[in-house]
């Protein structure tokens, strides 16, 4: 039988394939995962780095996977650390260059740190990555990465960012609340989730595709226009219109996208 929409939820510990999608739990026999921090290795060609994908689930990180960097996302799951590709490839065969790319790439990530995975080649540029960011010569040892993991980890501070304000709404991320002026709105969990993902987006557009694919996932079963159906109770809990939208506007073909806030 098919699971609730509410209950069908990222376990910690899943790892999550293209767009965000979980593709499976870290099965541990005889040790049970606590809460841990979180960590999302974003490559084109994951097979490069499944022995390293192997070991940080069995070591009980929360562990996303993606195949393209998106912001909405980080800003979403608010990983702790990021290991990104930055080895050469068919489109970037020069390991300098590759690493230049992934570098424009992540420039604007600044809640989370930076693992690029380069070629030997690469390490001229040592001096020109951000300070938040290390480099590690891959393929190598994945116990010598999982040390580096740990250290960054170990180094890494919290963000200052605890709650995120939109007009009159705003949402507390340590309570998990979200508000209208005074007003305390209650959303489900898939409610909240979306409507972080349109607060995080920058404006973008956000197709039906990708917000079924973060919130829900590829173990359910169903199509894109539940998508519609929460936005709908969503616009109705915020008292919003699709005609005169304040928040969420319709983007014909498309999807939806965060209002613009109009300047006095």
């Amino acid at each position: 039988m098919r699971q609730p929409v509410e209950e069908n939820r990222m376990e910690a510990g899943a790892v999550i394939g293209q767009e965000g999608m979980p593709a499976r739990e870290a099965i541990m026999e005889g040790k049970a995962c606590s809460l841990t921090k979180r960590i999302m290795t974003v490559s084109p060609f994951p097979e490069r780095m499944n022995s390293l994908l192997h070991l940080l689930t069995a070591e009980c990180f929360d562990l996303f996977s993606l195949h393209d960097l998106n912001k909405a996302f980080v800003s979403s799951l608010q990983p702790e650390l990021i290991i990104y590709d930055a080895t050469p490839n068919p489109l970037t065969p020069d390991a300098v260059d590759a690493l230049h790319a992934a570098m424009t790439q992540t420039s604007h990530i600044n809640g989370a740190s930076l693992l690029f995975l380069v070629h030997e080649d690469a390490r001229v540029m040592a001096s020109s990555i951000p300070r938040h960011a290390e480099l590690l010569v891959w393929p190598s040892s994945p116990q010598d990465a999982l040390h580096q993991v740990n250290r960054m980890l170990g180094e890494w501070k919290a963000p200052d960012q605890s709650a995120y304000h939109f007009k009159d709404l705003s949402v507390d991320l340590k309570k998990m609340a979200v508000y209208r002026g005074s007003e305390r709105i209650e959303l489900t969990k898939t409610e909240y989730d979306l409507l972080l993902m349109f607060l995080t987006s920058d404006g973008a557009v956000l197709t039906r595709e990708a917000m079924f694919d973060a919130v829900w996932g590829s173990q359910y079963f169903g199509g894109s226009n539940v998508v519609d159906v929460h936005i709908k109770t969503l616009r109705r809990k915020l008292k919003d219109s699709a005609v005169t939208p304040s928040y969420i506007a319709t983007v014909r073909g498309a999807g939806y996208r965060l209002v613009e806030e109009r300047s006095n």
